[in-house]
């Protein structure tokens, strides 16, 4: 099989075309499409290194669009490449920690809300929200964990309106049904708990 894509892409070294058969677990298809990509970025022998060299440092983690561009970008000076790629790793990574920790907080915050509805239909205080002290609870929150404000108001609000709330003239939020929805609402606490169970199931994974 090695002699055949030595064959097919004339232009790579063999010990390129090695090295891309391996970084592909031997799979033909994935190391013809990593040949492929070599034979359209790359016009002498150590590019190529250079390239596939860069593939291995980063390929699970970012395109291959991605590492050749920013080679390119980088007048394909590995060193100059290989920082601006691990900017690159670093900038997604904390955009995604970002993401996590907002996900914690309107799951938290819708959690906290429904569970208190659910055990508390008769109490009126609980099918009330103040805008201010939701405001300043979120505000606390997203400054501890360095999330987004604004994204995390919004999509709290979103959920308030799904549970059956309701924001009046005063900007406070209210439960809009005299009688409480118990199924609608219980849904909706199942989600958000699943949404938890499928957090830490994750994290679980990625240690």
């Amino acid at each position: 099989m090695l002699a055949q894509l030595q064959q097919t892409f004339p232009k790579i070294g063999e010990e390129i075309v090695l090295k891309a058969w391996k970084q592909c677990k031997e799979n033909v298809d994935k190391t013809k499409d990593i040949l492929t990509w070599l034979t359209e970025n790359t016009t002498t022998l150590q590019q190529q290194q250079y390239l596939i060299n860069l593939f291995e440092s980063f390929g699970t983690k970012l395109e291959k669009t991605t590492i050749s561009q920013t080679w390119k970008n980088c007048n394909q000076i590995l060193v100059d490449t290989r920082w601006k790629l691990l900017e690159i790793c670093a900038t997604s990574n904390l955009n995604e920690f970002q993401e996590e920790n907002e996900l914690k907080i309107i799951r938290k915050m819708c959690l906290h809300i429904l569970w208190n509805i659910l055990k508390y239909r008769k109490h009126v205080k609980y099918r009330q929200i103040h805008k201010q002290a939701l405001y300043n609870y979120l505000s606390t929150k997203c400054r501890a964990l360095c999330a987004n404000f604004e994204k995390v108001l919004i999509d709290v609000e979103k959920n308030l309106q799904n549970f059956g709330f309701k924001k009046k003239n005063d900007d406070n939020w209210y439960y809009q049904y005299h009688h409480i929805q118990l199924l609608h609402l219980w849904e909706c606490y199942k989600y958000w708990i699943n949404q938890q169970i499928m957090y830490v199931f994750i994290l679980l994974l990625i240690k």
